[in-house]
């Protein structure tokens, strides 16, 4: 199978258990779940927007572009699939919105109660290894805890820098390389650039006031339809396009309301007093760099940076209010 990417190009991938994964319905019902929760074509978004498959396909491939193991790249395709539709909007419905992790928590038993499990005895390998995902589990290149970069992290910094912000990303990808069991980059200007480019996603996009609003809206019609019996639980693993249309034909004022909202164009403004709470997940990175054979961190050397996670963190730990116009 040749995969053509966004960014790692093109890959000829052979591997049985690979071919047998991507093939697979739970990873093929990734293309009908939007990364960041916003169907593309549905929405009035101000950026554009991809599925979670495409960010799967490209966590394994860059896996596979560092030399990971195959059970690395099994798992980095995997690492996503139990996301419902509309992704972290499920952690505003049923989880915690601050720390987005209904879906991590959930993927061990997703992956057993579908037909992932068999592929993956077939091929040899142990469930509760692919779907342990902790930072002190067995796949250091795919997951970290922040500040630390990670395939996943990269992968979705990345791609959202081209989608949202426009960038050409070839010189972080080309930089990036294995350092004792981690993953780092080769130059001191790479690792600014893309901890840059991560910081303007985080504050314009991923917890801009926009996406948040939208988080809101989006997870009010989902808890009423859940309420009200409009969807069930196994309905959040179909069609965004399909729920969205059992919203605005079932009738009740709410659901249709809050999903034309989270959908529609916002007119709003931050307020004091405003009716709307909003949180925000905080995401920053320090990444790694070599620095004349040595590993350093960014903020280490770079004091403008320092301070730019030091204010993000206090701008994330604080709730908005926002009152809408129209």
């Amino acid at each position: 199978m040749i995969i053509k990417d966004l960014l790692y190009g093109n890959f000829d991938v052979k591997e049985e258990v690979l071919l047998e994964l991507i093939d697979s319905y739970p990873v093929q019902r990734l293309k009908n779940a939007s990364q960041h929760g916003f169907p593309k074509n549905e929405t009035a978004l101000t950026f554009e927007t991809y599925s979670r498959y495409e960010h799967s396909i490209g966590v394994m491939l860059l896996l596979r572009r560092l030399n990971a193991s195959l059970e690395e790249q099994v798992a980095g395709l995997l690492h996503d699939v139990s996301h419902t539709a509309f992704s972290h909007i499920i952690d505003w419905v049923m989880g915690d919105p601050t720390k987005g992790d209904y879906q991590d928590s959930a993927l061990s038993g997703y992956i057993k109660n579908s037909e992932i499990a068999s592929i993956l005895s077939k091929h040899g390998y142990n469930i509760d290894r692919i779907s342990n995902l902790e930072d002190n589990g067995c796949f250091r290149l795919l997951e970290r805890k922040m500040p630390d970069l990670c395939a996943d992290r990269i992968d979705y910094a990345l791609r959202d820098s081209r989608y949202f912000l426009g960038v050409d990303t070839r010189e972080c990808v080309e930089d990036l390389i294995v350092d004792d069991g981690e993953i780092v980059f080769g130059s001191r200007k790479t690792a600014e650039g893309f901890a840059r480019y991560y910081a303007r996603c985080q504050k314009d996009y991923w917890s801009g006031d926009e996406a948040m609003l939208r988080y809101y809206f989006i997870s009010k019609a989902l808890k009423e339809a859940l309420e009200k019996k409009i969807i069930t639980m196994p309905d959040l693993y179909k069609d965004e396009t399909y729920l969205i249309g059992k919203f605005r034909k079932s009738g009740e004022n709410g659901v249709v309301y809050n999903i034309n909202k989270g959908l529609g164009k916002l007119n709003f403004t931050e307020s004091e007093d405003g009716e709307i709470r909003l949180v925000r997940k905080l995401r920053c990175v320090d990444p790694k760099f070599l620095d004349d054979g040595k590993v350093r961190r960014l903020s280490e050397v770079e004091p403008g940076y320092k301070l730019l996670m030091e204010e993000e963190k206090k701008r994330s730990a604080k709730v908005v209010r926002v009152t809408m116009l129209d």
